[in-house]
């Protein structure tokens, strides 16, 4: 069966110089790549590092950390860049045609537990309808009849309101079925360190997981996320 990698990367704005963090991006070795937080720098530097191992690649690097980028193996369609509720980040639909035909990603980049607006508490407490509400509004621009795969950083656990909310409709989070509660996001605050997992890769139906894995490099506050998908034998 047809079958591919996807990883999604919060690389950090101010990481663009880090070699390490450069190096993370293409470790993995993943035929589709979708990043967050991607910067101008961040674009000079993927595109001339990775021209050779993706010639399909897409840059959005406007807004600081609501900035874009799809890295592909394969030819790359941009159905459109969308601002979220809110003016929070925004999410990107790419096309990618893949082995197994035309795939949808939807690239997401939630708000942070502490950015909704008014007091930071109210802000947490919020999250998750805040969460939902984005992705729900994300997801009105995807095509149903392609496969579809949602990735990005969503600033919230395996039981949050937007994962929650795509479970729902019957899509299936890769990372906890293989390692479930391996962390992605790391904080070294007051009090030792702050470890979540907030990034996923979501995918539907018609797609079945063979693997799914962190790849623990580059100097990011994110690591990056792997999935290995197939076609669904249907």
């Amino acid at each position: 069966m047809p079958h591919f990698r996807v990883m999604t990367y919060n690389v950090l704005l101010t990481a663009a110089h880090d070699g390490d963090t450069v190096r993370a991006v293409g470790a993995a070795d993943a035929e589709i790549v979708a990043l967050q937080e991607v910067t101008p720098a961040w674009k000079d530097v993927l595109s001339a590092r990775y021209a050779e191992r993706y010639p399909h690649m897409l840059f959005r690097t406007e807004g600081g950390a609501g900035g874009l980028a799809v890295l592909s193996e394969y030819p790359v369609e941009d159905r459109g860049f969308r601002v979220g509720p809110g003016e929070w980040h925004p999410a990107w639909h790419v096309v990618v045609h893949t082995p197994m035909g035309p795939v949808q990603l939807l690239n997401v980049h939630l708000r942070p537990l502490f950015s909704g607006g008014g007091d930071p508490v109210r802000s947490y407490l919020t999250s998750d309808e805040d969460h939902r509400e984005q992705i729900e509004h994300y997801a009105d621009d995807c095509n149903e009849a392609l496969p579809t795969i949602v990735l990005g950083d969503f600033n919230e656990g395996p039981e949050g309101g937007a994962v929650r909310w795509l479970e729902a409709r019957d899509y299936r989070n890769a990372l906890p079925l293989f390692h479930p509660g391996q962390e992605t996001y790391f904080f070294a605050g007051i009090g030792g360190q702050l470890a979540e997992t907030v990034d996923h890769v979501m995918f539907g139906p018609t797609f079945e997981p063979l693997n799914a894995w962190v790849e623990r490099r580059g100097g990011s506050d994110h690591i990056p996320v792997v999935a290995h998908l197939e076609a669904a034998h249907h």
